[in-house]
């Protein structure tokens, strides 16, 4: 079982997701630095500070993500991009001595590529609204598979508001038709048709 250095987010990406991030705090500037001596890869999962005094802050899933390019940005923060690769499920969680959490977990298969039906086509035309109405979001993307009702789920997955739990039950599905489902309802409701 391996382990992995975590990176715990209030938002979170999937396999074939993109993610920009600042990086300020030492111990994650120390998780860059090894992660670019090594594979250039940790994990990334949500973390809900309202979760702590029960010791459930951290969702049970999250996705090994590897860095494919950073910089220094202009307030002197180093910025990386990321995109996700597999999901994983945590198993055991130790923490170092600066608070940087290591995690031994088990992978899970990533969603293969699904068609969506008739009925389910409005979240995809939703996501590309969203794109189009938030450019730096779209922009994360050269190529957008709006067809593939997998691909298309997970990007909802990292963009909505939801609770480690719901995440969690998605997330770790065998296929995509779970979310689909969950975001038909939670969309059509958000959206007048």
């Amino acid at each position: 079982m391996p382990e992995i250095m975590l990176f715990p987010l209030s938002s979170v990406v999937l396999p074939e997701g993109k993610m920009r991030l600042r990086i300020f705090e030492p111990r994650y500037k120390r998780l860059i630095s090894q992660a670019l001596k090594g594979d250039g890869t940790f994990g990334i999962c949500l973390f809900d500070a309202s979760l702590a005094s029960a010791g459930q802050e951290l969702s049970a899933i999250g996705t090994l993500a590897k860095i494919t390019d950073f910089e220094s940005l202009e307030d002197g923060l180093l910025g990386i991009s990321v995109t996700g690769l597999k999901k994983f499920r945590i198993k055991r969680v130790r923490v170092e001595y600066d608070g940087l959490r290591l995690a031994r977990v088990e992978w899970l298969p990533n969603w293969d590529v699904t068609n969506f039906d008739h009925q389910s086509e409005s979240i995809s035309k939703h996501l590309g609204d969203i794109y189009h109405q938030f450019p730096d979001l779209g922009n994360l993307y050269q190529q957008r598979f709006f067809d593939d009702a997998s691909w298309v789920s997970q990007r909802w997955l990292e963009i909505l508001p939801i609770t480690n739990q719901q995440f969690d039950t998605l997330a770790q599905q065998p296929d995509c038709y779970q979310a689909v489902e969950f975001l038909k309802r939670t969309l059509d409701s958000s959206y007048v048709q």
